[in-house]
């Protein structure tokens, strides 16, 4: 988009604000909502306050010093723009704290490479540069008593090659080999464990739960592939492997205090009933937490300055919340509803925004919230012709994975804004590239006008949102592909019908306790277990005092070969999403195209059109119909797909 374009295409200076006068019969309101547009087109502060938040503060791992600097500078920011109860409200502590220094690794011989890796939160790091010999980590008891001389101070470096199927060891007999590997890594003093990330992407998690007395202490290696197979193939090829790290990862003794961030604009007329906007302040640590929730923070504050400065004067109270912990598991949000379970009737609605950069495409409603949202979200409906606003109809509203499922568990509105755009949130979300370079100015200027207005237009409503038919049955944060709603303690709380769950006999009251041979203790694990369990695998539970294994099998993941060309489509091959400087984008294709062709060939699901892309060798041409009624037409692109992996 032109920089010479202004943000707000086609706004004149009469926008159609009877749509809020009728909403709220105060010609007020309308007046304050033409001043947020017009301040946030003069003098917006939506990059700024992410620029603070990344490239100055920088990660914001639960726990860790940067997470406080975070909290601190976001109580003070709320300071500054005149909200005077802006506070800290501790939540809970972790026993043991984690900070990420800087880390470099690289391979020394047999010749000089440098090396693309992450560790995961709460690991182990080295004591300055720790050199060493690479070895190919043993797959059974054999391998494994040929390589012991070797191990002292060795990098390991594992290499995934499942057992045909039929030769695969029993589960306990490969529980029994793997704790005497560990076992001998240990007392062999391994430099650390190396392993292959998938493609170009290395995603960072990590467990919190952790002990003071018993630390990690060998590093794990997370990969990017391309170097991982230039160590295997030296190594095959019988070259004498040399690599060396520097990671500089550390411990803090706890107990440390985790705080969320709260601020308020006072109702005038019912200061005690709430309307909550805000997001999570926490990040993981493998990059800066740019999109994974810089973005949602940083409309959050510009959402209240543009309130406070446009002299909002809401009849109920907006508070805004940053929580902690949402990476562990939606901590902070959880622990403050706890905390605070007189205070839930009197929430009309909870509006987090969590999906990356973005743009605040529409919002979900009920039946009864409609004909609500209708008149408040008027304004915004068109305000950038390029990136439209609409009201979603639902049946009930879906968990996402994000704090609104904290709140619609307790039985309060919590709502999860629709986002579309070029960005491809895949591609940075958890990953090396979640930096302040991916954000996308104009979409986080519509964003902070879009939660600005509905913040204001429902604490104005005369009533409280209504809550009946609330909650739509859903898999909810760490388990939609599983297709079960968690609690904090891994034990299941709804299973969706026809689900993998469900056919394969979980029930709600399980407890999950493995994906394959992977203990899943916490919801970042379960993910990091389904990313990397093979199709067909199995699930461990506990019910009652028994533990019970299930088989179950993942479907094919008919998005991948799209995600390859930055595309993501509906089930009706509508075009939802081109990635910016993609091989769609710089084809020709839009948003809202309809593909009926690739390569000449009709498809019209989309299995057929995954599996027509895999088939396709070089460039694809791909037909679409674009526009509908009369004004329809038939577009042909050519999308060059770059060669190698």
């Amino acid at each position: 988009m032109k920089n010479t374009r202004l943000l707000f295409v086609g706004l004149a200076l009469c926008l159609p604000f009877a749509a809020a006068r009728a909403n709220s019969n105060d010609a007020t309101v309308a007046a304050t909502v033409e001043r947020i547009v017009q301040l946030e087109r003069e003098d917006s502060q939506v990059m700024r306050f992410l620029d603070h938040l990344t490239n100055r503060i920088g990660p914001r791992l639960t726990g860790s010093d940067g997470y406080e600097n975070a909290c601190n500078w976001a109580r003070d920011e709320f300071v500054a723009l005149g909200i005077a109860n802006a506070r800290l409200e501790r939540w809970g502590e972790f026993p043991v704290g984690f900070n990420r220094g800087p880390s470099s690794g690289r391979m020394l011989a047999p010749v000089t490479r440098e090396l693309r890796f992450c560790t995961n939160a709460w690991s182990a790091g080295t004591t300055g540069r720790v050199a060493g010999p690479a070895v190919i980590a043993p797959t059974n008891e054999a391998e494994l008593d040929a390589l012991l001389p070797k191990l002292a101070g060795a990098w390991v470096v594992a290499v995934n090659t499942p057992a045909p199927r039929g030769q695969r060891r029993p589960a306990a007999e490969e529980r029994a080999f793997r704790k005497a590997r560990d076992e001998a890594y240990e007392q062999a003093r391994i430099a650390g464990t190396i392993r292959a990330a998938r493609g170009d992407l290395v995603v960072t998690g990590g467990s919190s739960k952790v002990d003071w007395d018993a630390l990690p202490k060998i590093p794990s290696i997370q990969m990017v592939a391309e170097d991982h197979a230039a160590i295997v193939e030296q190594i095959e090829q019988g070259g004498d492997v040399r690599l060396e790290f520097d990671i500089r990862n550390w411990f803090e003794r706890g107990p440390i205090q985790l705080n969320n961030v709260i601020a308020e604009i006072r109702g005038t007329e019912k200061p005690d009933e709430i309307v909550i906007v805000g997001g999570h302040l926490d990040s993981w640590d493998g990059a800066t937490g740019a999109l994974d929730n810089g973005t949602g923070v940083s409309t959050t504050l510009e959402a209240a300055r543009l309130l406070v400065m446009s002299g909002a004067q809401p009849r109920r109270t907006i508070r805004f919340m940053l929580w902690g912990g949402e990476e562990q598991g939606l901590l902070g949000s959880r622990a403050w509803i706890e905390q605070n379970k007189a205070e839930l009737p009197r929430i009309s609605a909870v509006l987090v925004h969590d999906g990356g950069t973005n743009y605040c495409a529409g919002i979900p409603a009920t039946e009864a919230m409609a004909p609500l949202f209708e008149p408040i979200f008027a304004p915004v409906t068109n305000l950038d012709p390029e990136q439209p606003f609409r009201v979603r109809k639902t049946k009930g509203i879906s968990p996402v994975g994000s704090d609104n499922d904290a709140f619609l568990s307790a039985g309060v509105p919590g709502l999860f804004w629709d986002q579309r755009g070029t960005s491809n949130y895949t591609h940075v979300h958890h990953t090396q590239f979640d930096t302040y370079e991916e954000a996308i100015p104009q979409y986080q200027r519509n964003s902070a006008v879009v939660i600005a207005v509905g913040a204001l237009g429902i604490a104005n409503l005369p009533d409280l949102l209504p809550r009946e038919n609330l909650r739509a049955t859903g898999g909810g944060f760490g388990g939609r592909r599983l297709g079960v709603q968690l609690d904090e303690d891994m034990r299941i709380e709804e299973v969706v019908d026809d689900s993998i769950a469900s056919k394969a006999g979980l029930l709600a009251g399980d407890k999950l306790l493995k994906i394959g041979e992977t203990v899943v203790g916490d919801t970042q694990e379960l993910r990091t277990a389904m990313q990397e369990s093979p199709a067909k695998s199995k699930v461990v539970v506990q019910r009652g005092t028994e533990t019970l294994e299930f088989a179950i099998e993942f479907p094919a993941d008919l998005d991948a070969p799209l995600r390859k060309l930055g595309l993501r489509v509906n089930d009706d091959l509508e075009i939802q999403r081109v990635t910016r400087d993609e091989a769609a984008q710089k084809a020709g294709l839009e948003r809202d195209d309809v593909i009926t062709k690739v390569d000449e060939k009709a498809v019209t699901t989309k299995a057929e059109l995954s599996a027509a892309i895999e088939a396709a060798k070089g460039d694809i041409k791909v037909e679409v119909r674009r526009g509908s009624g009369e004004k329809a037409k038939s577009v042909t692109a050519i999308l060059h797909v770059a060669e190698g992996p």
